[in-house]
């Protein structure tokens, strides 16, 4: 028998109650972070959004920050999924440059909502060392690519260069070009993917 369905209906509602209530304080939060910064985003913003008093809030969560790191995991988790389907289409070292650089620059502007969290957040979000100091889920991304790479050069041609570092310097460049695209309007995921795929693999 389903266990849910063994606890007291009283207690069930107040479980689904509580569920429902952090997932409405995550979704409100991510709302107001597609709006401003999570330095400029107040408790008292995210709680009006979704309907629920400050007490409630702090029933879930110790701060705003807490809600932004799970905001952040999952989004790396769903970048994560999207960019290792992607790069196992890969068969040789320039055709995972080149996809690691289209599925990025795609990726971040595909959906408004999270080219709009990305650009407001880009200070935290684009950090490779903030990511890799509050999010499992980057490290556990790292950990996937290093090993799809790493597999991959023993069956094609490889330059004889450190593949972390060439891991590294790509994800460098994926970030750097990625914060600039986000505050300009001229510049679309092809412009930046065909730029960054030529200077990595041929130099300027």
């Amino acid at each position: 028998m389903n266990k849910i369905m063994d606890i007291p209906f009283h207690q069930r509602k107040r479980q689904i109650n509580k569920k429902n209530n952090r997932e409405s304080i995550i979704t409100s939060s991510r709302k107001i972070l597609t709006e401003k910064s999570i330095d400029n985003a107040s408790v008292r913003e995210i709680v009006s959004i979704a309907k629920l008093g400050s007490g409630t809030f702090y029933n879930y969560f110790d701060d705003k920050n807490a809600v932004f790191l799970i905001i952040i995991e999952r989004l790396v988790s769903e970048f994560s999924n999207y960019f290792i389907k992607k790069i196992n289409e890969a068969q040789t070292f320039d055709h995972i440059v080149e996809i690691a650089f289209s599925s990025w620059f795609n990726w971040i502007l595909d959906e408004e909502e999270n080219y709009l969290f990305i650009k407001n957040n880009r200070k935290y979000i684009l950090d490779l060392k903030w990511l890799s100091a509050h999010s499992k889920e980057y490290a556990r991304f790292n950990n996937n690519l290093y090993e799809f790479v790493i597999n991959l050069s023993k069956k094609t041609k490889f330059p004889q260069n450190d593949i972390s570092f060439m891991i590294t310097s790509v994800m460098a460049v994926c970030i750097n070009l990625g914060d600039e695209m986000l505050t300009r309007s001229d510049v679309s995921p092809d412009d930046a993917s065909n730029f960054a795929t030529k200077l990595f693999l041929k130099g300027l």
